[in-house]
């Protein structure tokens, strides 16, 4: 048995991810944020309107964050028929937000989640202490409650298609 607990621990070390429908029912994205660039959106209409993505940046320094955002950003073309919008939620100063968007060239905007008031109110903190979030990628239902969550991230596992899938637009070809 003693020699089956790392295959047991190996999900885990790898970055495994964790689906699910409906997960935080009760839990709801705030209506109104303010972007990086200063512009406030509303979510509550953005949300009513389009399907939101969400995706969350560990930190600001977390290169497979920012690798994540640059796979999404290759994907944007298959899903553009799909009335999608995506927002960037990451603890950290506005500045480095701007700066990872110039990085990775994603059109959608950067929220910064000062003192992780909207990571607390989504129960997605990793470490207060640290200023962390935890990765993840989650798709608002029209009233901004979580209607799919991915959560967790790695050098080798992303979620793409998990989030193509649960985007689910079909192909229009």
């Amino acid at each position: 048995m003693s020699r089956f607990v790392p295959l047991l621990l190996l999900p885990f070390l790898l970055g495994a991810h964790q689906a699910a429908e409906a997960p935080l029912p009760n839990i709801k994205f705030p209506a109104e944020v303010v972007a990086a660039n200063g512009k406030k959106i509303n979510v509550a209409k953005l949300a009513k309107n389009q399907r939101v993505v969400v995706v969350t940046l560990k930190a600001t320094w977390c290169q497979v964050c920012q690798q994540q955002i640059i796979r999404i950003k290759k994907q944007l073309d298959r899903i553009k028929h799909c009335s999608v919008s995506f927002l960037v939620l990451s603890p950290g100063p506005a500045d480095e937000l701007r700066a990872i968007q110039k990085n990775t060239g994603f059109p959608y905007p950067f929220i910064p989640d000062n003192n992780l008031e909207i990571g607390t109110s989504m129960q997605l903190v990793l470490s207060k202490k640290n200023q962390e979030l935890i990765p993840a990628i989650f798709i608002l239902n029209p009233d901004r409650s979580v209607g799919w969550i991915q959560l967790g991230r790695s050098a080798v596992r992303y979620g793409d298609p998990q989030l193509l899938a649960a985007i689910n637009c079909g192909d229009w070809i």
